[in-house]
C-alpha cells in the first residue's frame, strides 16, 4: 500500500561508487522529510534504508564482452524496475551514474511519465559526446560532480547544476593511523604500500598478480616494507594465490589504506580520486580484456583516464594502462615515493589541485534539495 504522506523515490545504480554516493543522497533526502526509497541497492544503500527491488551485485559488469554475456540478466532487471515504477508510483526516479544501464532505462521510464533526476552524469567528455544532446529529451534535472561538466551539458540543452563532489562530504579513514599500523603490523616510520585492485571480481582477477609482483620487487630492497591489499566486500583472493612476504589483506579499511599508506597503486575509478583527496601519492593502473581495450581505444577521446588527472587537467598521478601495467614499471614509479620524503611531498603538492577544482563539501545536500524540488 502506498503512503501518500511520504515522498517516494525509485533509485537505480550498478557500481560500488554509485552505491556509496546514492546512500549519501538518500540520507540527505531523509533529513528533508518523510520519504521511502526502493530500487537497485548495494550494501550502502541497503544500510541507508533503501528497499531492494534488484540487488546491485546482480548488475555489476565490466566491459563490452561481459555485458553481452550478462544481457539476459540485465534485461530482466530492467523489466523488474519498469514494473516496480508502475506499482510504486514514485514522485521521482533517481539514476545514479551507471550509464550503460541507465541511459537505456531512462527513456523508457520517461515514456511512462517519470520525473527523472540523473545524479553523477555519464562521462560524455570521455566518449559518446552525442549522449549529452540525447539526454535533453528525457532528463528533467541533472546534477554533475565535476565543474567542467556543467557547460558541456548546458550547451546540449540539459537542465544541469554543478553540486560539487560527494566525496568531500565525509571522506575519512575508518581508523586512526596508530590503530591502522597496529592492525597491519607496521611500526611508526615503516613504509606502507597500499594496493587497491578495484571493487569488481574481473578487476581483481586482472590486477592482482602484477600488484603482488610489484610489492615483492619493492620489498627486496626494503625488507621492512608492509604492503596492504584492500579488498572490497564480496571479493576473495583465489585459493591458489600465494601472497608474497610482507603483504597483508584487509577489508573495511580502504580509506585507511588510502590515507595512511606511504604510496598507493590504485585501479582506475573513484578510488583514485579518493586517494588523491587524501594527498597520498598514487599510480593509476588498469587492465581489461583485449577486445574491450580495442573497442575502448576507438571510443575514448581522452589522453588521460585517471580521475585525478582529468579533474586537475594535468598528470598528477602516473597512469599504467593495459600493457604498460607491469610489475617492473609499477615498482619503478612507486620506489621514489617510498624512499624519499621530498618526492612524496612534491607529489602531494600536485594532488592539491584536485581538491581545489572540486569545490567545498555539501554536494549530497545540494543534490537532495534539487531532487526534492523535482518531486514536489
Amino acid at each position: 500500500m502506498v503512503d501518500q504522506d511520504q515522498r517516494r523515490f525509485l533509485i537505480v545504480t550498478g557500481e560500488a561508487s554509485g552505491d556509496a554516493h546514492g546512500a549519501r543522497l538518500v540520507r540527505a533526502l531523509q533529513a528533508m522529510g518523510p520519504c521511502r526509497v526502493r530500487g537497485v541497492a548495494g550494501p550502502a544503500l541497503r544500510a541507508a534504508g533503501v528497499e531492494p527491488v534488484v540487488a546491485m551485485e546482480d548488475l555489476a559488469v565490466l566491459g563490452f564482452a561481459e555485458i553481452v554475456a550478462r544481457l539476459p540478466a540485465l534485461l530482466g532487471a530492467r523489466a523488474r524496475l519498469l514494473r516496480e515504477f508502475e506499482r510504486f508510483a514514485p514522485h521521482a526516479v533517481v539514476l545514479v551514474d551507471y550509464p550503460g544501464f541507465n541511459l537505456r532505462l531512462g527513456p523508457q521510464l520517461k515514456r511512462r511519465g517519470a520525473r527523472l533526476f540523473y545524479y553523477i552524469g555519464p562521462q560524455v567528455w570521455a566518449w559518446h559526446p552525442e549522449r549529452a544532446a540525447a539526454m535533453a529529451a528525457w532528463v528533467d534535472r541533472l546534477a554533475v560532480v565535476f565543474p567542467f561538466e556543467e557547460p558541456i551539458f548546458r550547451a546540449a540543452g540539459v537542465e544541469v547544476t554543478f553540486v560539487g563532489h560527494p566525496l568531500l562530504d565525509d571522506l575519512a579513514p575508518e581508523v586512526a593511523e596508530g590503530r591502522f599500523r597496529a592492525e597491519i603490523g607496521a611500526p611508526a616510520g615503516t613504509p606502507v604500500l597500499g594496493l587497491l585492485p578495484g571493487s569488481r571480481r574481473q578487476e581483481l582477477a586482472r590486477h592482482l598478480r602484477p600488484l603482488l609482483d610489484a610489492a615483492a620487487r619493492l620489498r627486496r630492497d626494503r625488507p621492512g616494507l608492509v604492503s596492504v591489499l584492500a579488498l572490497a566486500a564480496g571479493l576473495e583472493i583465489p585459493s591458489r594465490t600465494a601472497l608474497p612476504v610482507g603483504v597483508r589483506v584487509v577489508r573495511g579499511r580502504t580509506h585507511a589504506v588510502q590515507a595512511w599508506a606511504t604510496a598507493c597503486a590504485v585501479a582506475s575509478g573513484t578510488a583514485t580520486l579518493e586517494t588523491a583527496l587524501f594527498g597520498t601519492p598514487l599510480a593509476i593502473v588498469y587492465r581489461v580484456g583485449r577486445l574491450n581495450y580495442f573497442i575502448a581505444r576507438r571510443l575514448v577521446t581522452l589522453q588521460r583516464i585517471g580521475l585525478p588527472n582529468v579533474v586537475s587537467g594535468a598528470e598528477v598521478a602516473p597512469e599504467l594502462i593495459q600493457d604498460a601495467f607491469t610489475a617492473e614499471r609499477l615498482a619503478g614509479v612507486l620506489a621514489p615515493w617510498l624512499d624519499d620524503p621530498a618526492a612524496r611531498a612534491a607529489q602531494a603538492a600536485k594532488l592539491g589541485a584536485v581538491r581545489e577544482r572540486l569545490g567545498g563539501p555539501g554536494a549530497s545536500r545540494r543534490a537532495a534539495a534539487l531532487l526534492w524540488a523535482l518531486a514536489s
